[in-house]
């Protein structure tokens, strides 16, 4: 009869997805997948992917809520590589100003905590999305007859999506920068102040 080792090899758990793991826990989530070894680190790049196409559905729809291919070609655009700068330019930029503020993370630490962030944004869109594509408005103008109750979900979905898709970012961001979460909205505000001069150009 076959008695068992005094040391049996410890069988780690199963690293948690952080598909559902950033939800609750983003900071535990992005020490673990930055920690991690290069080979058993979650790919993200499905998340931005995805991130890009949810931009890009959003931009569809025109300032009179309606959906026009032809004039939204460049909003689609602009909204997508609005994403993908997030994550490839974002980080050294995130990196650089952070530093002022006592944060230590290189780029390559930044930008899977800004990528795993856009997981509420992406997961939300599949609430609002169809909707936009479902209830239109008419080319007339007239307004859209969206059932209260879908308009209601669709303006929750959006907002909280987009909330805590905010929330995630600034407490990856400080986990990852090893500083407060108000250095890490710092960090984010004073980014986003030539942005939003820019755009009122």
């Amino acid at each position: 009869m076959l008695q068992s080792s005094p040391v049996d090899a410890v069988v780690s758990p199963p690293a948690a997805n952080p598909w559902l793991s950033i939800w609750l826990s983003p900071r535990q989530t992005i020490r673990r997948e930055v920690d991690a070894e290069a080979e058993h680190r979650s790919d993200w790049r499905p998340v931005v992917a995805l991130a890009m196409v949810v931009q890009g559905i959003a931009s569809l729809q025109t300032a009179e809520g309606a959906i026009s291919v032809s004039m939204s070609v460049m909003p689609v655009i602009l909204g997508m590589l609005q994403v993908l700068g997030g994550v490839l330019i974002g980080p050294f930029l995130l990196a650089f100003v952070g530093g002022w503020l006592g944060g230590d993370a290189d780029p390559s630490d930044i930008r899977p905590a800004v990528a795993w962030s856009y997981v509420p944004y992406v997961v939300g869109a599949v609430v609002w999305a169809p909707l936009m594509f479902l209830y239109p408005t008419p080319p007339d103008g007239t307004e859209a007859t969206v059932p209260l109750g879908l308009a209601a979900l669709a303006f929750l979905a959006l907002m909280a999506s987009g909330l805590w898709s905010f929330v995630t970012q600034v407490i990856t961001l400080a986990e990852v920068q090893r500083f407060s979460v108000l250095r890490a909205l710092a960090s984010l505000l004073i980014l986003a102040v030539p942005l939003l001069i820019l755009g009122m150009l």
